[in-house]
């Protein structure tokens, strides 16, 4: 069952993310948990930003687990993993597949240092903004002594991330990496990455690996302009951000 919240946000929620959503999605349960090579690639390529591995057995959760793209890739590297969700038909779809999922928007059933890592693609740019220090706090809560929390979401701090901000209907704070340094301050977690994500340019096909090939090094350039000419940020490019916090490893008593 969903775990309710006090102001009946969570029936809001599921009434949003219902059905017509995932359609727009194109998020069928038969698409449910299909990894391909180039999403493989990509997970590890976020991943290795870490700076250190995660053996298999680590406790890993995701946070908004959609398609179950990273899921199947953490099931594929052994780590015991586990999502939420607030769709239950997305849950249901994962749980029929052997993930261990849960339909709630609340952290709360979770011990204090119950995670390794814990990752949201796709994930803050739905939360209200006076909403997302107490859910970043939540996140710290929830993870291990030195655990890391990896998101991505629409770069704010361009017009490339535009499209991906506004070209959906849930989406309703924008984030840029100015917010990204704050949010770290006010948690007292190291930022040990903010960039672009990692860019996939093997396509289906040789025309599209071509247009991707010749995209990345056109959007390169233009980067490199701006960032000399007129814009401090390196990641002016880039359609998404990509930002890793690491909790501190000291434990302090009172």
């Amino acid at each position: 069952m969903m775990e309710q919240s006090p102001d009946g946000r969570s029936e809001k929620l599921a009434e949003t993310y219902g059905h017509g959503y995932l359609d727009w999605k194109d998020w069928s349960s038969d698409k449910f948990g299909v990894l391909e090579n180039t999403d493989a690639r990509y997970f590890a390529s976020e991943i290795e930003n870490i700076g250190s591995p995660f053996p298999p057995g680590s406790d890993v959760l995701e946070i908004g687990f959609g398609n179950g793209k990273f899921l199947k890739f953490a099931q594929n590297n052994r780590w015991n993993v586990r999502g939420l969700e607030i769709n239950q038909q997305l849950v249901n779809v994962a749980t029929d597949r052997g993930f261990e999922a849960f339909c709630t928007d609340s952290l709360r059933m979770f011990e204090d240092a119950s995670f390794a890592l814990v990752v949201a693609f796709d994930v803050l740019e739905h939360i209200d903004q006076d909403k997302l220090l107490a859910f970043l706090e939540e996140i710290k809560r929830v993870l291990k002594p030195s655990g890391h929390f990896l998101a991505r979401f629409p770069n704010g701090d361009s017009p490339f991330g535009l499209a991906y901000q506004n070209g959906d209907i849930t989406h309703v704070t924008s984030l840029g990496s100015g917010k990204i340094e704050y949010f770290a301050k006010k948690l007292s977690m190291d930022l040990i990455y903010l960039g672009g994500e990692q860019e996939k340019l093997i396509g289906r096909n040789p025309v599209s690996t071509l247009r991707r090939v010749l995209s990345f090094f056109m959007r390169k350039a233009v980067a490199l302009l701006i960032h000399a000419a007129f814009y401090p940020r390196k990641n002016f490019c880039s359609s998404n951000l990509v930002v890793i916090f690491r909790k501190s490893a000291r434990v302090l008593h009172d």
